[in-house]
């Protein structure tokens, strides 16, 4: 049984929402989205304890692993599976929960986790299509959900270091602080 609070499970639905969008639509500083501008996704990673996963969005999903297709699943799925998770998220008040009709649906996509690796700097990665350039750069986020307790600007770990300095004069005193992250 898989457990895990808003913020984690809100990781899952972003996965399945974009894939169910297959697209990646920007937003300005207020988090309201940029019109007019839309970029197609053409594959989602994720590292699972099982391997390596690409998540090609093409006429249905397509979930590669080793370069082998493993699973080929219908996009509708990931739309359905992701306004329904959306909605737990929504209504749980518990602090942590399962879902076990989500998790049977991520063990059928080879999910086994809610979250990213500590260890990694980013909880997705989305290879995109730039009409512009005609790139397809492989761009990493960090997914804070406001669905749950308002989430941190900074995660704390072992690679999280603080260093302060403390600069006393006669007529004040100036406190710096600065975040070192490994």
């Amino acid at each position: 049984m898989i457990t895990g609070n808003k913020g984690e499970w809100s990781e899952i639905y972003t996965l399945f929402k974009l894939l169910g969008d297959k697209k990646l639509q920007p937003g300005d500083k207020e988090v309201e989205k940029l019109q007019n501008i839309v970029y197609p996704i053409i594959k989602i990673l994720r590292a699972e304890s099982k391997g390596d996963f690409e998540y090609f969005i093409k006429d249905n999903i397509v979930i590669i692993s080793g370069n082998k297709k493993v699973l080929q699943i219908p996009i509708a799925e990931f739309t359905e599976k992701a306004k329904t998770l959306f909605k737990h998220i929504k209504n749980i008040t518990e602090r942590t929960f399962s879902l076990p009709e989500i998790e049977e649906f991520m063990a059928r996509v080879n999910c086994s986790t809610l979250k990213a690796s500590s260890s990694s700097k980013t909880d997705i990665k989305i290879v995109i299509h730039d009409q512009i350039t005609n790139q397809q750069p492989c761009l990493g986020f960090s997914i804070k959900s406001q669905l749950g307790s308002p989430s941190t600007l900074l995660n704390a770990g072992k690679t999280t270091n603080f260093i302060y300095k403390i600069n006393v004069t006669a007529h004040t005193t100036v406190i710096a602080a600065k975040a070192v992250i490994s």
